[in-house]
């Protein structure tokens, strides 16, 4: 991975370095317009991230911008609670309002501005993508995880880029949720000197979590999840990044 980053820093310094120009504009976060976000029921989650870092390249020091946007599903939210509430009612408990501890859909937006407006190459950006969805399997536990499917997206811009979908499972022994099947999608793009990468991540199958264990009863609920609903809510956030 390290070698991979390395060449491709090589090969955009040898471009800058051929246009005289080192200067990095200030990333612009990828953001969803607030119309669409109203509409399927998702809201930002926290605060706009922006970050930079200086990378050495061959004796040269490069600035790299980067702006993270993260949204998550409000409406699945409430839905699971809502589930959670009628079904441990019969044992006298509740959830937590606030949802805390609970999955729900998510969707991240990331710029990332290199020096004189450049572009990562598709083909360098795609191998780097890769390695970094194999970190993020073995960091969350994912099991399983392999890519399923691609389709196309067009852009409100008009553009058409390929969102990758991966599947996983993740599980854990303690209480609460025991077993969530995941699905990513993720899609990458060039444009106005910046490359914009999108990660959605959703349930693609119901939630099966253990009772607690304060009821004095063994078991578990299920929790219905729309999980086609769910997907087209990710495809149509990535058309309505700006």
């Amino acid at each position: 991975m390290k070698n991979v980053t390395h060449l491709v820093l090589l090969c955009l310094i040898a471009t800058v370095l051929m246009a005289g120009c080192l200067e990095t504009e200030k990333a612009v976060p990828a953001t969803v317009n607030q119309a669409t976000l109203d509409k399927l029921g998702w809201t930002q989650s926290g605060e706009i991230l922006m970050d930079n870092m200086t990378q050495d390249v061959a004796g040269v020091e490069i600035k790299i911008n980067t702006a993270m946007v993260t949204y998550h599903d409000e409406n699945l939210m409430a839905e699971i609670i809502n589930q959670l509430d009628e079904m441990l009612g019969a044992y006298g408990s509740s959830t937590d309002e606030s949802g805390e501890g609970l999955f729900t859909s998510q969707f991240i937006t990331f710029r990332v501005a290199l020096p004189g407006g450049i572009s990562i190459p598709e083909s360098m950006l795609s191998s780097i993508i890769d390695s970094q969805m194999q970190s993020m399997t073995q960091e969350n536990n994912i099991q399983s995880f392999q890519e399923v499917s691609q389709e196309k997206v067009t852009l409100n811009s008009g553009s058409t880029v390929t969102a990758k979908s991966y599947e996983g499972y993740i599980e854990t022994g303690d209480e609460g949720i025991v077993s969530i099947k995941v699905r990513s999608v993720l899609a990458t793009w060039n444009g106005d000197g910046a490359t914009t990468i999108v990660i959605g991540i959703i349930p693609v199958d119901d939630l099966v979590m253990s009772l607690p264990t304060d009821l004095r009863s063994s078991g578990t609920l299920t929790i219905d999840i729309n999980k086609e609903q769910e997907y087209q809510n990710i495809l149509t956030l990535i058309k309505n990044v700006e």
